[in-house]
Order: structure tokens, then C-alpha cells, then sequence
């Protein structure tokens, strides 16, 4: 189940205490590898329980600490998703960093999304103290969940909880696709996929071509659905980068952070079915070559196209 993000923000602006989805954090150092390492446990763990939020200068009371949280604003997000990777292996770019006011002061928060699969730990963290010895933050194979108010390493019953609340969430999406299509008069247009027979005359192949098709009651409607999206599109995020990257040559590398951009601004799960499909709610998109060829196709006219998307992105969501 993942966390509205209205209710985080509530959360974060006048919660007492900490929670499942809400962590304090009193002081943090951004020059410090240890304090990184501790919000990167934070992160991931809220992230694999749904999402929450991570605010800074604030006791755990729920109190505020005279803390200078300027450097903490000004470190981008790309960095932010580049760490977890470096511990993770997986470019998780479902953070943003807001300003909330608690008591009358200003203060800085992560909202973390929920992630569509548990992430693991790839390496040891740095080293903190931990009952009262020099300890890794976490280690290299564990899975981190939230356990109340902390950040611990997952059970069994933590994965068998995950995966209950992700079929149920399935169930939900594949329900609701349904009723859609059931419920859709007739005269309404939907984007299908062609699927025309192969040039050798054997059974029909999946082409990487949109049509536009009406929703008909005839007897004669043919049903199409895509049968083979591998086929259609090819592309996880980390394909996308190296993609786009090897074909751009540019000494700027694009990360997730910048999918992430370009996806807001297009709309693209939503509006270009061209470039993106997801199976079901909780699956992460797959892209196509379509979509890479438009992304580079946009840097080679626009150096600096990157940069528009993330300073689009930002004024968005801020």
C-alpha cells in the first residue's frame, strides 16, 4: 500500500513522534559518508514499506534542533538517486526535496516514493555507531523494511506482507482496467497495437506500430491486445541510459533522475503509449526504441534539453 502524499506532508508538518512512514533527523552532515549511509538505510526502508518522509532538524521528540540546513537544499536530487544506486544497484529516483514548516521554522524533507520491488542492499554501508561499537550501517544481501519507528532488516513476514498488499494491488488494477473497457460507450477511441501477419505467412507478429482504433459492439469487433510487449518495448530504465547515452556521446551523462523528468513532462504512460507500457500497476515501464530515438533526437537539437526537463520538473514539484 503506498503512502498519499497529501497525508505525508501532514505528517511531516505536525506529526509528535516518529513512525512507520515518518523519520527524524536532528543534525545531518552531507559531507559525511556515515550520515549518508544512514539516510540511504532510511530511504530504502520506507521506500520498501510503501513510502514516507525523512525531516530534518527535528529531535525525535518532534521537537526542532537549531540545525543549518541550507547545504542539505541545495544537493541534487540526481546525487541522491546516484547513491542508492551505489548501494542498491537500482537507480531509485522517487525522492523529492521540499521545505515544511513545524512550530513557525522552516525545515527540509525527503518525500520517498514507494518502491515497485524491494530493494536490496548490494554492499556494505559505511561504518556507524550501533550499540555503542562501529558497526555497517546495513550489509551487503539484506533488505531493509520499517519496523514501527525504526529501520531493520526485513523477515519473512515482511516479504509475505509485500507481496499480499502487491497482488491485492493487482487485483485492484486489473478490476479496475476492466470496468474501464466494460463501461466505455460505443464511439470511444482507444489506442490499440496492430499485430499483422509475419512476411513468411506463419502466425501474426508483434510490430512496434500504433494504430487508433473505436470501440465497436459490432459482432464482427476484434479483440487486440499486445502479446508479445518485450517485443514492443524492449527497454527497462537502465537500457534507456546506456541507449541514450552511448548514442549522444554527450560528456553529460543522463541518470534516472532524468527519465524521471522526461516521463513527467510528456505524460508518458499516460499520453504516449508509443514510448512506454506497464503491464500492470506495480510493474516498473518498459520503453521503446521509439522512445530513445525521440530523447536523443531532442538532446541533438537542444544541448541543453536536460537541464529544461529538470528545471521544468523542479518548478512542478516545488
Amino acid at each position: 500500500m503506498r503512502v498519499d502524499r497529501s497525508k505525508l506532508l501532514e505528517r511531516a508538518e505536525n506529526a509528535k513522534g516518529e513512525s512507520k512512514y515518518l523519520e527524524f533527523k536532528r543534525e545531518f552532515d552531507i559531507t559525511s559518508a556515515a550520515h549518508w549511509c544512514e539516510i540511504i538505510k532510511d530511504i530504502v526502508a520506507l521506500a520498501n514499506s510503501g513510502g514516507g518522509a525523512i525531516v530534518f532538524g527535528v529531535s525525535n521528540d518532534g521537537t526542532n534542533a537549531e540545525t543549518d540546513l541550507s547545504a542539505l537544499l541545495a544537493v541534487d536530487l540526481a546525487d541522491i538517486t546516484n547513491k542508492i544506486q551505489s548501494y542498491t544497484g537500482f537507480q531509485f529516483a522517487e525522492v523529492e526535496t521540499i521545505e515544511v514548516v513545524r512550530n513557525g521554522l522552516a525545515r527540509v524533507a525527503f518525500l520517498i516514493g514507494g518502491s515497485d520491488v524491494p530493494m536490496v542492499f548490494t554492499r556494505a554501508g559505511a561504518d556507524i555507531m550501533i550499540g555503542g561499537k562501529q558497526r555497517p550501517a546495513f550489509v551487503k544481501g539484506t533488505i531493509y523494511f520499517r519496523h514501527g519507528a525504526k529501520s531493520e532488516p526485513g523477515t519473512r513476514d515482511d516479504l509475505l506482507s509485500w507481496r499480499d498488499k502487491s497482488l491485492e494491488e493487482i487485483r485492484r488494477s486489473w478490476l479496475g482496467g476492466i470496468r474501464k473497457v466494460v463501461e466505455a460507450p460505443v464511439g470511444h477511441v482507444i489506442n490499440v497495437v496492430s499485430s499483422p501477419p509475419s512476411a513468411a505467412g506463419g502466425a501474426p507478429r508483434m510490430q512496434g506500430m500504433a494504430i487508433t482504433a473505436e470501440i465497436n459492439a459490432g459482432p464482427g469487433a476484434v479483440r487486440v491486445v499486445p502479446q508479445n510487449a518485450e517485443e514492443l518495448w524492449p527497454h527497462r530504465q537502465k537500457d534507456v541510459l546506456e541507449a541514450v547515452n552511448r548514442k549522444t556521446g554527450a560528456t553529460r551523462r543522463i541518470n534516472g533522475h532524468d527519465i524521471l523528468c522526461l516521463n513527467a513532462h510528456l505524460g508518458v504512460l499516460q499520453n504516449h503509449p508509443e514510448f512506454a507500457y506497464k503491464p500492470h500497476r506495480l510493474a516498473s515501464p518498459q520503453y521503446s526504441d521509439s522512445y530513445v530515438d525521440w530523447i536523443v533526437a531532442q538532446y541533438t537539437q537542444d544541448p541543453r534539453f536536460f537541464e529544461r526537463m529538470r528545471e521544468e520538473y523542479r518548478a512542478h514539484v516545488g
